[in-house]
């Protein structure tokens, strides 16, 4: 089979989708599948066959907004799709930003090209966004007219059929579990240290964790250390808000890293922090998870109404800093606890493992071609 992917991001222009597509394609091409994308003009995007960059050089935070850069760049990714398409000739073209499928998706009819949508964050019925923003994704999607459109998480597909798009599917984010068990951890210090990953963006949470860890720092014994990594526009901010907290000394902000950096921080972090408003499947979580990492999460994406008795995580309301707070504290406190936690996370993680979510999306090409 010949798949063409269309993504804004793709290695080294870190972010969930581009994580998405890179591993999906090593997977469908271990099998045997043909694989190309077609992807955002980036300097940190290496140049390499059957890899298309499209439109004016841009940044990878930039790619987040829709600036006239990205407008104007969308209007040339419409005239050379139809060049790609007809040099690749792939069976199924398969998109993961819906400005790009509404792009694509003339060139996709013209050729009589079956086209799978997956939506890596769903925000029409999301508060925090904008109308504007709500009312745009729908419209794009039901614009696009993708045969088969897929979402990370039970309660998104819901969401999106009661929307009038029916023909949604489940498709599960994945995790090389392989890569993020490499390391062990290190001995318990005396200093427990949380690490924490993501673009710093409004989405992720951070100025909760800031704020959960001063108050943390203000009132708990024992000494410990808040790492969070990741680039983007509220870097400034955010550092502004750690000097009024008054938490210098106990919250860092390193900048982005490498997988194989996030892996060395997860072998000897004692616990990960994941803060998000809102997501579908944070890629970062499972991460955690396959590295045998406890997990203190608020409930978005898959998280969003699990059970009490779920066990693989420490589970809070996104925006809530005490019960943040709180988590942190019981965290450091209970250490059976938190390797019981640690140890019911990698068993969570198994169910994302690569291959099985390439053979669900594998499936899913094969149903409208």
């Amino acid at each position: 089979m010949k798949i063409l992917h269309v993504s804004k991001k793709y290695p080294q222009a870190l972010g969930g989708d581009a994580v998405v597509v890179f591993n999906l394609r090593q997977q469908q091409q271990a099998v045997g599948h043909d694989v190309a994308v077609v992807t955002s003009n980036c300097d940190e995007i290496a140049d390499a066959p059957h890899i298309y960059k499209f439109g004016l050089k841009d940044t990878p935070a930039a790619l987040d907004a829709i600036t006239p850069k990205r407008i104007v760049s969308l209007i040339m990714l419409f005239f050379r799709m139809f060049a790609i398409v007809r040099r690749e000739r792939p069976d199924v073209i398969h998109t993961h930003s819906i400005d790009m499928a509404f792009v694509v998706s003339a060139a996709a009819r013209f050729y009589g090209i079956p086209m799978v949508h997956t939506f890596h964050i769903v925000t029409f019925y999301d508060a925090h966004q904008s109308v504007f923003r709500r009312k745009t994704e729908l419209w794009l999607a039901r614009m696009a007219k993708p045969q088969a459109a897929t979402v990370p998480n039970t309660y998104d597909v819901k969401k999106l059929q009661q929307a009038g798009l029916t023909q949604t599917k489940l498709l599960p984010n994945g995790v090389d579990l392989p890569f993020w068990r490499a390391y062990a951890h290190v001995d318990e210090r005396e200093e427990f240290v949380f690490v924490a990953v993501g673009r710093l963006e409004p989405q992720k949470g951070y100025e909760h964790l800031v704020r959960a860890a001063s108050l943390l720092a203000h009132t708990f014994p024992m000494p410990f250390q808040v790492i969070i990594v990741g680039a983007g526009s509220q870097e400034e901010s955010l550092q502004e808000l750690i000097r009024s907290q008054y938490v210098e000394d106990v919250v860092t902000l390193v900048g982005a890293k490498s997988p194989e950096e996030v892996r060395a921080l997860f072998s000897q972090a004692d616990a990960a922090v994941f803060p998000s408003l809102y997501e579908t499947t944070p890629v970062t979580l499972l991460e955690a998870w396959a590295a045998s990492v406890p997990v203190i999460v608020s409930s978005v994406g898959i998280l969003r109404d699990v059970p009490v008795s779920f066990d693989a995580a420490y589970v809070v309301s996104p925006g809530d800093d005490e019960a943040l707070a709180d988590a942190m504290s019981q965290c450091i406190t209970d250490i059976q606890t938190r390797l019981s936690v640690a140890a019911s996370g990698y068993k969570e993680a198994t169910k994302y493992a690569w291959p099985h979510v390439a053979q669900t999306a594998e499936a899913i090409y094969r149903s409208i071609t």
